[in-house]
């Protein structure tokens, strides 16, 4: 896959230009946008690693390291679909790439952009249910929540792939990349708002209550960057005519895409992660005296036993 300007590339570069569009070639930025968020996913790979096999410690076990895990995976696909129709590498030498239904639809979309913002809303949503309800999140609510979310996506992706390719997405070969219907565009980005609403509604319910640690940051967070990375992928996609031809738009997009779900992530993820590998017994022996002075046991299901061994059955919280 070449990233230098080869007279192909300046074909094509041409033929836009007839057609009334500036097309910046695929280069060195790209591949250096490419490089630099895959060195990102790399280090949070090994990090995650390293929550797995601790998956047992208490303050990380609070934070459900799985459903974490699976949201890298979702970052890595919309990553992935990002790059692959985000005009950054050239399409026409893979048939897989040429199947834009594919990348558009899954890669980018569904397991993608969908799964990760839904993690972020169901995380508020678990909050919700710990602080503002006073119960546990665990058991059939637990399940229920991520089975509708996961159901919602899986059914949006198989409408989509049963629509008529002209109404979705396919591949322009003239300009090798993935054309995407309007009216698809609308549809796909209203979700993503209406995930961005719940999330405001979430944080403007619980704006008065007491957290234990630093759940308010989260949902701030969660906040934030939904509704920055909402308002990117609007402009890009309605505003900007042809995104991907635009070096600095499509580059733009990528970083803002993917910084943005790492410092979610982070945010989630870099306290408990920090204090097992630095302060392991001071920093689970602060989290449990936070947990009971803000009593906080119950919904924890927290316990001590005869011999002050802590016991804990968290499954509480995203």
């Amino acid at each position: 896959m070449s990233f230098a300007f080869t007279p192909e590339e300046q074909s094509r570069v041409e033929v836009a230009a007839f057609l009334g569009i500036k097309l910046d070639p695929i280069g060195y930025v790209d591949l250096s946008t490419i490089v630099v968020l895959s060195v990102m996913y790399g280090v949070e790979f090994i990090a995650l690693c390293y929550q797995l096999y601790n998956r047992d410690y208490l303050p990380l076990k609070a934070k459900n390291v799985p459903i974490m895990f699976s949201l890298y995976f979702g970052a890595i696909s919309w990553l992935m679909g990002d790059i692959f129709t985000g005009g950054l590498v050239h399409l026409g030498q893979s048939p897989i790439l040429r199947n834009c239904k594919f990348t558009i639809i899954w890669l980018r979309v569904c397991i993608g952009a969908y799964y990760v913002t839904s993690i972020f809303a169901l995380r508020c949503y678990s909050l919700y249910i710990v602080f503002y309800k006073g119960k546990a999140f665990k058991g059939k609510v637990a399940i229920t929540s991520l089975g509708i979310a996961i159901v919602s996506i899986a059914l949006f992706g198989i409408i989509s792939m049963l629509m008529p390719t002209r109404m979705v997405t396919h591949y322009e070969e003239i300009l090798d990349m993935c054309y995407i219907d309007r009216y698809y565009i609308v549809a796909v980005l209203l979700v993503i708002w209406s995930i961005w609403i719940y999330t405001a509604i979430m944080n403007w319910r619980m704006r008065k209550i007491p957290f234990c640690f630093n759940e308010r940051v989260e949902m701030f967070t969660s906040f934030i960057i939904l509704l920055v990375v909402s308002l990117m992928n609007s402009i890009a996609l309605l505003v900007i005519n042809v995104y991907p031809a635009s070096r600095g738009w499509r580059n733009a997009l990528l970083y803002t895409n993917h910084v943005g779900a790492s410092i979610g992530y982070w945010v989630v993820m870099w306290e408990p992660t920090y204090g097992c590998l630095f302060h392991r017994e001071e920093y689970l022996q602060y989290w449990i005296n936070i947990l009971k002075e803000d009593q906080m046991e119950r919904e924890y299901d927290y316990s001590t036993n005869i011999n002050n061994e802590t016991t804990l059955n968290l499954h509480t919280k995203l």
